[in-house]
């Protein structure tokens, strides 16, 4: 029996191989879910227009209660702590239905998209030789085992390659679990994630005198942003200044 031609045998494999892609695809927009030409596969152009012109930044605002900061210190409310945060957009419209999709539906190229876009809106002004590593927001092992991966290490691992920052998922970790924030009334949220993350032993000194950009998806109360500063602090940090995409009014 003569053999098929390896050349021929690794197009048809090739072939089946871009059927199966072509099948994975998404054929309507996550976002708003219409059927259209997707320009990067993902999204449609009406919605990343509608990201680009309504996300514009915010690059210091007090994480607490969301009012610009003037110098150092927020005039608007009494703060546990005088941290700085920056953000792409409100929590709402496109960006809400785009980053839940991101988080709970297991869209990781959109959240690599997601932070490109703010990265290109925020980023000079934020970024530019301000921080010597970024550290994402740490999930407890189990939420991370159900979830499958860490939305904040996402971000914060692409942030860093656009920063060419170093990206450090081991400065910080969570040392008990916690309800999901989101499902909390307000109240309910500071005691959820008081005293929830620790540095692990033998990090502090790696921390010591390092300024950190901490990465979190979305900041609403500013409960879990503060409780994960405390540690990075108390090990030496310089300084801990927040990243998000979103900012939940």
């Amino acid at each position: 029996m003569q053999l098929k031609s390896p050349h021929k045998a690794i197009g048809v494999i090739k072939g089946i191989y871009s059927d199966f892609q072509a099948f994975l695809a998404p054929v309507s927009c996550l976002c708003c879910g219409a059927d259209a030409e997707l320009e990067n596969g993902l999204l449609c152009a009406i919605c990343i227009e509608a990201l680009k012109t309504k996300n514009t930044g915010v690059t210091v605002a007090c994480p607490f209660c969301g009012n610009l900061i003037d110098g150092d210190d927020c005039l608007s409310c009494r703060p546990p702590a005088n941290l700085r945060l920056a953000y792409w957009g409100f929590y709402e419209d496109a960006l809400k239905d785009c980053i839940t999709q991101f988080k709970f539906h297991n869209s990781r190229r959109l959240g690599a998209f997601l932070i490109e876009l703010a990265f290109h809106s925020l980023g000079p002004t934020l970024l530019t030789g301000k921080y010597d590593v970024i550290v994402p927001v740490p999930l407890h092992r189990k939420r991370k085992n159900e979830r499958y991966y860490n939305q904040s290490e996402l971000l914060a691992r692409h942030l860093a390659d656009l920063c060419l920052v170093e990206h450090s998922p081991a400065y910080l970790s969570r040392s008990k679990p916690t309800h999901q924030q989101a499902k909390l009334h307000e109240s309910q949220r500071w005691s959820n994630v008081r005293d929830a993350f620790n540095v692990p032993d033998g990090r502090a000194k790696e921390i010591c005198g390092k300024r950190i950009l901490l990465v979190d998806d979305i900041v609403t109360t500013g409960a879990t942003i503060y409780e994960a500063s405390k540690p990075l602090l108390a090990a030496g940090a310089v300084c801990v200044d927040i990243f998000s995409l979103a900012y939940a009014k």
